[in-house]
């Protein structure tokens, strides 16, 4: 932004001759009145346009303000690097209204509607001229007209603006009737005058009068000035007093609307709304800053600072990504990538996750807690290929040494393995056996891939990772016997209700009792649907086979025995495949006796 520098030239006053006496008192209020800001298509005529204005402001106020003259005012711009005929923002106008030493200046906006062109005007008080106004005036015509109606009502401003100073002073020496009397005369000039309502509530405020009064004195004064700061903050304070906060955050709230690029006010009024834990609006409030003034750093960190202490995750992610684009340097901030994580996985916001943990890795290769959130990642994303090969190669930096990660691996195999049973139906319907059986085991194989994993789990000393293993392998066999592989299920349950035995025969109560309760209805049904060719083994097995009676009770006996025992204690799971399962076991035990009696057995 370009500043407007001192220009010796612009200091000297105009010499007069010292025996010329006017006759009249000569005014003492400056005012500047400078080109509307507009489109491009309308900028030319907005600065015919202030012009006009000017001259005719000039002629309608000549003995109440002196008004700088279009010469003056391009000799200010080019000395500072600017063209005589520009249109300044708001910090470019004020900066040019100090440094002119003006008692108040007039800006504001042209506005295009179809046909229709607006002037939004601005008059703003800067030295206690008692001249601040807000209002809008469409064209009624030609540019003079325009220029008339404007300047009519800035006439009006400036007569009322008389009377305001004179309240002003009044209300200064303490003589507060005088200073009413004169605020009613401003009226009587311009009911809407800003300055006359806001001089009538300080005379309240001096008379110590009711919080209220003053509220309300400085609310009419937003008729005529809508974005006048001191009304506004007139009434955030009168409602601090009255301790409503509420309506205070809204006041200054209605005040930002009127400069919302004043970034430090949009952060002090979040910052009031972060002590009152209204996150959400304070979020609400930083948005709107940064959608117009984008990549601000110090909003865009209140708003993380602001949505991570409100676990408001999808605005705090928002703001973490913005942060990471705006500064690469981020990137191998351990604290900033682990807090971005965090809250991508609170969210959770899958891409996010995969966008921040991409990062982590990428910087820190080696590092088993990001490698462990980048195979989250995946796993949350559906990758799960990736996801198992991330956190294998997170358990290799261990040396294999965390049994935690370990199991989830497992977990990972395990609960994403999915068996499609809508091409089983298919074979089925087909009736090839040969391609189901091809299914069938290509689903157990991917399942047993987790068995090495569960391993460490398994014969932990810690009895919670030797649950999860047991819950896990309870999970992975129960889901291969649903896929009818019950030769691969019969392997994995058989492990897990050796893991599981009662300790005691008072073991029938809490966790392992219950995954020993299901482990035995899916174990005993794989038994009894996988004994068939070992029976028929079994019965085959020649007279020359000395260890016959062996085998037979070892391999089918026994077993049955144990499948009998199983299937009574899960047949809570589902009594009526418990019960098939029992009748098999049923038919089997009539064999008992002739293959006795056949091998001539006594140890059965």
């Amino acid at each position: 932004m370009r500043q407007f520098c001192l220009v010796v030239a612009l200091m000297a006053g105009a010499a007069g001759s010292a025996s010329a006496q006017l006759a009249v008192q000569v005014p003492t209020e400056k005012l500047l009145i400078l080109a509307m800001t507009a489109a491009p298509a309308d900028s030319t005529t907005s600065i015919t346009l202030a012009d006009a204005v000017r001259d005719r402001i000039g002629q309608l106020a000549k003995y109440k303000v002196l008004v700088t003259t279009k010469a003056k005012l391009c000799e200010a711009l080019t000395a500072s690097g600017f063209p005589c005929d520009v249109l300044l923002d708001d910090q470019q106008a004020r900066q040019l209204a100090r440094f002119l030493s003006v008692s108040a200046y007039v800006t504001g906006s042209l506005t295009r509607r179809d046909a229709t062109l607006t002037a939004n005007v601005r008059v703003i008080d800067i030295s206690s001229s008692g001249m601040a106004a807000g209002f809008s005036i469409a064209n009624p015509g030609t540019t003079a007209a325009f220029a008339e109606a404007i300047a009519q009502r800035l006439n009006t401003i400036i007569r009322a603006g008389e009377q305001v100073r004179e309240c002003t002073t009044n209300r200064q020496r303490g003589a507060f009737p005088r200073a009413i009397s004169a605020a009613q005369k401003a009226l009587v000039i311009d009911p809407t005058s800003a300055g006359a309502h806001l001089c009538i509530a300080t005379v309240y405020e001096a008379q110590r009068m009711a919080v209220d009064s003053i509220i309300a004195a400085s609310t009419r004064a937003l008729k005529g000035d809508p974005c006048n700061g001191t009304a506004w903050e007139n009434i955030a304070h009168g409602w601090q007093q009255k301790n409503d906060s509420l309506k205070s955050i809204d006041a200054y709230i209605e005040q930002l609307e009127c400069e919302p690029r004043n970034s430090n006010r949009r952060m002090q009024i979040a910052q009031l709304l972060r002590q009152m834990k209204l996150f959400p609006r304070a979020v609400e409030l930083l948005n709107a800053g940064l959608k117009l003034v984008p990549g601000d750093q110090q909003m865009l960190d209140l708003k993380v600072r602001i949505a991570i202490e409100g676990s408001l995750w999808k605005p705090a992610v928002e703001g973490l990504s913005e942060q990471l684009a705006h500064d690469s340097a981020l990137a191998k901030d351990t604290s900033f990538i682990n807090t971005a994580i965090g809250a991508a996985q609170s969210a959770p916001d899958t891409q996010a996750l995969l966008r921040f943990t991409e990062v982590a890795v990428r910087n820190f290769p080696n590092s088993v807690r990001f490698l462990k959130a980048r195979g989250g990642a995946f796993e949350m994303a559906g990758m799960v290929d990736s996801a198992v090969i991330t956190y294998k190669k997170a358990l290799a930096l261990q040396q294999g040494n965390d049994i935690p990660l370990s199991l989830l691996i497992a977990k990972t195999i395990v609960d994403h393995a999915q068996f499609d049973t809508t091409q089983a139906r298919i074979l089925r319907e087909r009736k090839d056996t040969v391609a189901l059986r091809v299914l069938q085991q290509t689903f157990a194989e991917k399942v047993d891939s987790a068995r090495p994993f569960l391993h460490p789990g398994l014969v932990s000393a810690d009895t919670g990772q030797k649950l999860t293993a047991a819950v896990l392998m309870l999970t992975g066999g129960s889901k291969i016997a649903q896929a009818n592989a019950y030769d691969r299920s019969y392997v994995w349950l058989d492990t897990l209700l050796q893991v599981v035995a009662p300790r005691v025969p008072s073991d029938t109560t809490g966790p392992r009792f219950q995954v020993r309760v299901n482990a035995s209805f899916w174990w005993g049904l794989s038994s009894i649907l996988t004994l068939g060719p070992v029976y028929q083994y079994v019965t085959k097995l020649p007279a020359s086979d000395r260890q016959r009676c062996d085998k037979a009770k070892t391999l089918v006996f026994d077993r049955l025995d144990r499948t009998k025992a199983a299937l009574t204690l899960g047949r809570r799971i589902h009594p009526p495949t418990a019960d098939q399962m029992l009748g098999f076991v049923a038919q089997y035990e009539k064999g008992r006796k002739p293959v006795r009696d056949a091998f001539k057995c006594r140890n059965f």
